[in-house]
């Protein structure tokens, strides 16, 4: 570690020379006195965040580079309602509200500026696959709770994670580079490094560059195999962006983004499946072959946004492609099967290939701001193309060699999911103090699916098909009432869907088989007050709601088919709380959290649930704590502290991994410590995540790796201890 550290101090000893020797102006700003007012696009305009009639949580880039925070699994817990079920990193359930039932597709849809990212289908795993981009260089992420039909369209059930990108700035040339290293307790030491630059090409155009690279630690071991940190990994990637303004009223920007995750293996331990206790000894796991597993994001995007003065034309074109590869050890169930068939030792794994690939096109009118009426109207396209390939092998054990056997089993799904949606927004002012925003959408999809079988335990080659459409339309109204310059009261009544599809069943399959499955909806009831007094130092936004959710889409078992069905309803309600107070000048403490009752309210008896079962890992109960104290020591130069606290309540597991009583996850608890010096254009910083080096279980998997009947748990990352060291310039 200490050998690390030192590289990478010594790597930006001269970049900070650099920066010091610059010569601009210093950067670092006085403490701050009042909470700052944001800005965001959760309305696809640009709104202070106190004015949008609906639950927001923004962080800005500059928050989450003094937290460390880099992907899902660090700020998860600084956003209300939102709830993360990993089983490594770049694979994770994301979760707003409680909308979990286990099924395929994701309720909750992921944007990147003006991209939707991801599957909008349920036959390409976006439920598990949720894009975790790196924040470094963003601008901002936005997370809207609660249904976002009108304006977003599918996947919106639960809500959007928006994450806005720094756009080049014409104005100034930029620069920033940051490195730094970790040590995680019972693992390994690693080391990363960012960078950034934004140069001017002209007086009308720039384009922003930036990098980063990070070794992922590894802290879990294998006795079985005879390795140490079998999870250790590594993530890379960049963007690009261009910005030209040919002119006073048009601007167009350019930009590519590309991430890779590479895993080594997975953060998860064996655990007994009644008391949830290690079965092999502390972050430990027993695995016949190794777990390697890859996660490749790329989005390419224009945006046009030409001024017309009566409205702006905004034209967004992306193609993105989200691409997946992993290795399963599936030795517990079909090694003794196989070794007595065959007559020797034998185990097997599973090589998954995802691919979705997504193409879309979004054109709007949008009104300019109006003390009267405010519209935006639109139309919306998107066309993709996803498959899943499966293939189990035979390798002989225990030296790990390929068998002589072909291959086990192969099956394959490709799909094609296309939608055209129509779409229209406005708010009109009865008077300065209130007003009503309403909008709709339609949208109509069409999808494929075809499936291909072979293998030596499948018998001959089948190849079978099916097929599926339907039609949508979501709504939203939202009345707001501003009490007062800095008080606004608002209602919020909104809903929105997840697209059904085809089950891709051979013809021989019963009739009671479903060959498709339908759309699930929700309906949002919300009501919440964003208030800040005492001169700005209390922010304060508080909002209850109650969801009812139908038609719940599950992965269920029919006639020994696995598909995708529908089946029960739901309820979620609670209140979600965001506060910031500035106390005094430097001295900053902020409360997240949210009560979060989420329960089926009928029986949904393919998956074992009845009427009055939680939903899956949704926590009653989660509360962060944060505190950071900010005093000049001398002239241009800022040092701060700081700490954040997190509860996660206990939590149910999955419907179809334990028959009723399901298996609960225990509540824990996380302490955050920070530390460090601003200096005209640099910040060193010494931080401490999971202090008390806690076991929190964030999820519960099948038996399908364990030996001896166990499961696998996944757990937080232990005590990490790290060192980061930036300059801009």
């Amino acid at each position: 570690m200490q050998r690390k550290l030192l590289l990478a101090l010594a790597a930006s000893a001269p970049l900070i020379g650099f920066a010091a020797s610059a010569g601009a102006q210093q950067t670092t700003a006085s403490s701050a006195s009042t909470v700052e007012e944001l800005v965001v696009t959760a309305d696809k305009r640009q709104e202070q965040i106190r004015n949008v009639p609906m639950s927001v949580t923004a962080l800005t880039g500059e928050t989450l580079d003094k937290l460390v925070d880099r992907d899902f699994a660090d700020y998860a817990a600084l956003v209300p309602g939102l709830t993360l079920t990993p089983t490594e990193p770049g694979a994770s359930r994301v979760t707003l509200r409680g909308l979990n039932a286990g099924g395929d597709a994701s309720t909750v849809a992921v944007y990147v500026d003006e991209s939707p990212f991801g599957s909008s289908s349920g036959l390409v795993n976006g439920s598990i696959n949720a894009a975790d981009f790196d924040t470094f260089d963003m601008q901002r992420v936005e997370v809207l709770r609660g249904p976002q039909g009108t304006l977003y369209g599918a996947n919106t059930e639960g809500g959007v994670i928006k994450f806005v990108t720094t756009p080049p700035d014409p104005g100034a040339f930029a620069g920033a580079l940051e490195v730094g290293g970790q040590d995680v307790d019972h693992g390994q030491a690693v080391a990363s490094v960012d960078g950034m630059i934004n140069a001017p090409m002209g007086a009308k155009a720039a384009i922003r560059i930036s990098g980063f690279y990070e070794d992922l630690p590894g802290w879990i071991s294998d006795p079985l195999l005879g390795q140490n940190d079998v999870n250790r990994g590594s993530k890379y990637g960049g963007r690009a962006s261009v910005l030209l303004e040919p002119t006073d009223n048009l601007s167009i920007r350019l930009t590519a983004f590309v991430q890779d995750i590479h895993d080594q293996g997975t953060p998860d331990i064996d655990v007994d499946p009644v008391t949830l206790e290690p079965l092999h000894g502390d972050l430990t796991q027993e695995r016949a072959t190794n777990e390697p597993s890859r996660f490749l994001y790329q989005n390419y995007n224009a945006t046009v946004n030409w001024d017309m003065h009566w409205a702006n034309l905004i034209s967004s074109t992306t193609w993105g492609s989200d691409d997946t590869f992993q290795k399963d050890d599936e030795t517990a169930v079909l090694g003794p099967t196989l070794t007595a068939v065959f007559a020797m030792p034998l185990g097997s794994y599973l090589d998954e290939t995802v691919n979705d690939d997504k193409f879309t096109q979004e054109l709007r009118l949008i009104s300019p701001a109006s003390n009267r009426f405010e519209w935006q109207v639109g139309g919306f396209y998107t066309y993709e193309r996803g498959l899943i390939a499966q293939s189990v092998y035979a390798f002989n054990t225990p030296s790990g060699s390929p068998s002589a056997l072909p291959v086990l089993e192969a099956a394959s799904v490709a799909s094609t999911y296309q939608e055209i949606a129509g779409f229209v927004s406005g708010t009109y002012h009865f008077s300065p103090a209130f007003d009503i925003e309403a909008g709709g959408r339609y949208s109509h999809d069409n999808q494929t699916g075809t499936e291909n079988t072979s293998g030596l335990l499948l018998g001959a080659p089948a190849n079978y098909a099916d097929r599926s459409s339907e039609d949508v339309f979501n709504y939203s109204v939202a009345p707001r009432w501003h009490l007062n310059d800095s008080t606004m009261l608002y209602a919020r009544f909104s809903n929105g869907f997840r697209p059904g599809g085809p089950n891709v069943l051979p013809p021989a399959a019963p009739a009671a088989t479903p060959r498709t499955y339908g759309p699930d909806s929700t309906v949002n009831y919300e009501a919440g007050v964003k208030t800040s007094l005492f001169e700005g130092r209390l922010s304060l936004d508080v909002a209850g709601f109650l969801i009812d959710w139908k038609n719940i889409q599950l992965i269920e078992v029919v006639d020994m088919f696995g598909v995708n069905g529908n089946g029960g309803t739901a309820r979620s309600d609670g209140v979600e709380w965001d506060a910031t107070l500035v106390p005094i000048k430097g001295l900053t403490f902020s409360l997240t959290g949210a009560y979060t009752d989420a329960v089926l309210t009928s029986d949904a008896p393919a998956v074992g649930g009845v009427s009055g079962d939680r939903l899956p890992w949704t926590p009653r109960l989660s509360v962060t704590l944060d505190g950071e104290y900010d005093w000049p020591v001398f002239d241009g130069a800022t040092a701060f502290v700081g700490g954040t606290w997190s509860y996660i309540g206990d939590r149910t597991s999955d419907f179809m991994l334990a028959t009723p009583p399901f298996l609960t996850a225990p509540s824990y608890d996380t302490v955050n410590l920070r530390g460090g010096l601003d200096y005209r254009r640099w910040r060193i910083e010494v931080y401490a995540k999971n202090v008390g080096d806690t076991r929190g279980i964030i999820n519960l998997s099948t038996a399908g790796a364990v030996f001896d009947g166990g499961r696998t748990a996944t757990i937080v990352q232990p005590r990490t201890v790290g060192v980061a060291l930036s300059a801009k310039f």
